[in-house]
């Protein structure tokens, strides 16, 4: 089943396989979660990287660094929230716009020897499929 889309400045966009539409431009599939914002203009990677290293009130930063798709860079923070979440985002810059995709899944949700792996795991599934949306249609 498809999720349901959304058009932002001219691109189609839904969740990965399973997930529902459950606000403006969030989809979620259990405790896992997809959103995504535009702003006009183009964030420099430094400026996405300073922002994510930060943290925020509720999560705490743990990585930053470059994902290479198909001869393309896209910088992505990951943090840890209080609440055993891990968090992905990532900056796609396209038209003139730069998106940034918000990810989110719940670790308790996996058997605690493969906690983090599959965790990291499903983040990146998630991350490659809205990438290759907002990169695509």
């Amino acid at each position: 089943m498809l999720s349901q889309s959304q058009v932002l400045n001219g691109i189609d966009l839904n969740g990965p396989k399973d997930f529902k539409k459950s606000g403006d431009l969030i989809w979620t599939k259990g405790n896992d979660s997809v959103h995504i914002q535009s702003m006009k203009g183009t964030l420099s990677r430094e400026q996405f990287q300073s922002t994510c290293k930060q943290g925020s009130r509720t999560s705490e930063f743990i990585e930053t660094d470059i994902l290479e798709i198909s001869g393309k860079e896209y910088p992505y923070c990951i943090q840890f929230g209080d609440n055993d979440v891990l968090l992905l985002q990532t900056m796609v810059c396209r038209d003139g716009f730069t998106y940034m995709i918000h990810l989110s899944t719940y670790t308790l949700d996996y058997e605690k020897s493969v906690r983090l792996e599959e965790s990291y795991k499903q983040l990146g599934y998630m991350n490659g499929y809205m990438i290759t949306r907002v990169e695509q249609f």
